[in-house]
């Protein structure tokens, strides 16, 4: 099937990350446009940025990486940073507010449902987003990516519930599913995916690999282990790699396989916004 006749819209957050040394340009949402528009698929951002220089890069970006932005909203309020801090490769976040990002107010006409919809916990903070979000989702999207990224001061039970009902994917980590676990009062990934019929889970458990997990089958990936320099987007680049495999309805294990080299690869760089292995985007061609 041609990529070309996908439609995939991601809702959430464009920041930057400030490490003690630099400031990059991230943010879950926005890596995951990145990842997957790497592997050939018309990707459209819903977001917003400041009036600001930082803004003013990050359009510049999309616009470089050909991820649609019309959507992508300029505010007063300056253009969303984070505080980074890594210990060992793996990162802690302090996450300001007030940001252009917690107004993602944008609820495009759609003529469609979008094959896509990507959305994650951050993004849903803000009360002035949820709006959009559930104009997005009554869209009736063929696929409905949860990314839970359980941010300190950036999600509440409620969010993440409202995530999960509206989920046809969801992709998490190890740390996650066990917080997730309890707020959805389940025992194994099975049982997730029977209350909130779900297609498919994603478990990511770091340099150890990752599991993927269906109503009557799962799938796992053992990783060798590999220098760690920078943590940041690892989790991104897996969901991209995943998101692509979903859509194509690429063999499960082969997906989890090349979205677990994806991650291993990120971590081996400084930064969200990396090439993916050569050897993951042959697979999509």
């Amino acid at each position: 099937m041609d990529k070309a006749t996908f439609s995939c819209i991601v809702f959430g957050e464009i920041l930057y990350d400030c490490f003690p040394d630099r400031t990059c340009l991230g943010g879950a949402a926005l890596n995951f446009a990145w990842n997957l528009r790497q592997l050939g698929f018309p990707v459209a951002m819903i977001s917003a940025v400041g009036r600001d220089d930082l803004g003013r890069q990050a359009k510049d970006f999309l616009t470089r990486a050909d991820i649609g932005q019309q959507c992508v909203a300029d505010r007063p309020e300056p253009t969303g940073t984070v505080d980074v801090f890594l210990q060992d490769g793996q990162p802690s976040y302090t996450i300001r507010s007030g940001v252009a990002w917690d107004h993602i107010e944008t609820q495009p006409a759609l003529d469609q449902p979008p094959d896509l919809i990507y959305y994650g916990t951050a993004a849903q903070r803000s009360p002035a987003n949820r709006p959009g979000l559930e104009h997005l989702l009554a869209a009736n999207p063929r696929h409905r990516f949860f990314d839970v990224n359980l941010r300190k001061d950036a999600y509440s039970r409620e969010t993440v519930l409202f995530g999960l009902e509206a989920a046809s994917i969801v992709k998490l980590n190890d740390e996650e599913w066990e917080e997730v676990r309890l707020i959805a009062d389940v025992d194994r990934p099975v049982d997730l995916i029977a209350r909130f019929t779900l297609d498919c889970l994603a478990i990511t458990l770091g340099a150890k690999g990752a599991q993927l997990h269906y109503a009557k089958t799962s799938f796992e990936k053992r990783l060798e282990p590999v220098p760690v320099i920078d943590a940041v987007g690892a989790g991104d680049a897996f969901s991209g790699v995943l998101a692509a495999g979903v859509l194509l309805d690429t063999n499960q294990q082969q997906v989890l396989n090349l979205a677990c080299t994806a991650g291993a690869g990120a971590v081996q760089h400084p930064g969200a916004h990396l090439q993916l292995p050569d050897e993951v985007k042959a697979a999509f061609d």
